[in-house]
């Protein structure tokens, strides 16, 4: 790619046809094959296309991955894209926003200012993960001389990795690369959607949490059977573990699941930092997860080391034998702290109180005369 751009031509010569041929089907090729384990680190509906020009070919070629319902069109939200220097020295990995808009008839460039303001706003949000990545630009200069599409996707960037033709990493590096700057999308795609709005009704794991505690203090059941079976719940919850392990594991940490032997899911260990992470996942929007008394205690005692990874709105497939769980949209809370009000007590354990002269070991029989 890098040498089909030093001969560039916007006519359709023998070396825009290799170039088109390596953007538009090599490099698709190779997206692809990875979006099974991309979706899994972010949203559940990547796709990727890629375009070297319509018509007049391209000064610079571009191949993304995005998400097909928030960015439908190359001019629609955010994503990440492979974009290519117009001379030829370097490809960037890039996390951008869409750069232009459409008047009816053609495409119109979004004015400089706006889009460097709404880089600037996603890299205030994104600034913990970003701080991760030292290796990581904040601009991109892609050597552009011919209109203002180049110009304009400088000014899109919100971050970015760059690649030059001297020092192109290993086909590994290149992956983790790509794994991490979608897993920001995906968290960029949160951010920008907010958190879900209040519950309608009871989510099946607040359902049964409640049914369970009703049934302790001798309630009889009033619940509408929405709740989950076991072989639905291990589902549910063995598929959110597996998406927060592949999540952590592109932001650079090492992971052990400890959920069997302690009361946290997740340990992540990285140089320097330790985090307790907990894991939530279930089949309704996410807007509230049941928590025990040691999750809470533990996220007192170990806070701010502490994460919440909610997969919420898992497609669950019941039919299947056992069921089979896939899909979900993931946030990330870190750190996380549960106190205040939107801690919310299901039940509680009360101590009821002996009369003076019937306390154990006083005399006090029970049954019989």
């Amino acid at each position: 790619m890098l040498d089909a751009q030093r001969e560039f031509s916007d006519e359709y010569t023998d070396a825009m046809r290799r170039r088109g041929e390596l953007v538009r089907d090599r490099m698709t090729d190779w997206l692809r094959a990875r979006l099974p384990l991309l979706r899994a680190v972010s949203v559940d509906d990547l796709d990727v296309d890629a375009s070297d020009g319509i018509g007049r070919r391209a000064e610079i070629p571009w191949a993304r991955v995005h998400s097909a319902s928030r960015s439908p069109r190359p001019r629609d939200g955010w994503y990440v894209v492979y974009l290519f220097d117009a001379r030829g020295e370097s490809v960037y990995l890039t996390l951008m926003q869409g750069t232009t808009t459409w008047n009816g008839n053609s495409p119109v460039d979004r004015p400089a200012a706006e889009l460097l303001a709404a880089a600037g706003r996603a890299r205030a949000a994104l600034a913990a993960e970003l701080a991760r990545r030292p290796d990581l630009r904040p601009a991109i200069a892609l050597k552009g001389n011919r209109g203002k599409r180049a110009r304009g996707y400088e000014h899109g960037t919100v971050t970015a990795l760059e690649y030059r033709r001297d020092a192109i990493p290993t086909e590994d590096v290149l992956d983790a690369d790509l794994l991490f700057l979608v897993s920001v999308l995906g968290r960029l795609h949160a951010v920008d959607e907010g958190p879900p709005g209040p519950a309608d009704r009871p989510t099946p794991e607040l359902a049964d949490a409640t049914a369970s505690t009703a049934r302790a203090a001798g309630r009889r059941s009033t619940g509408q059977g929405f709740g989950l079976d076991q072989a639905a719940r291990t589902a549910v919850e063995s598929h959110a573990v597996a998406r927060a392990v592949l999540y952590l594991r592109a932001q650079g940490f090492a992971v052990r699941d400890v959920g069997a032997v302690e009361s946290y899911d997740l340990d992540a260990t990285r140089p320097g930092e330790r985090v307790y992470v907990e894991v939530k996942g279930t089949t309704s929007t996410g807007a509230e997860v049941v928590l025990t008394h040691n999750e809470v205690r533990l996220n007192a005692d170990r806070y701010p080391h502490t994460m919440l990874i909610v997969v919420s709105d898992i497609d669950l497939d019941r039919d299947a034998t056992p069921p089979r769980a896939q899909g979900g949209r993931m946030r990330v809370v870190h750190p996380w702290h549960a106190a205040g009000e939107d801690l919310t007590p299901l039940a509680y354990r009360y101590r009821v109180p002996w009369p003076h002269a019937q306390r154990p070991g006083r005399g006090f029989v029970t049954g019989g005369s």
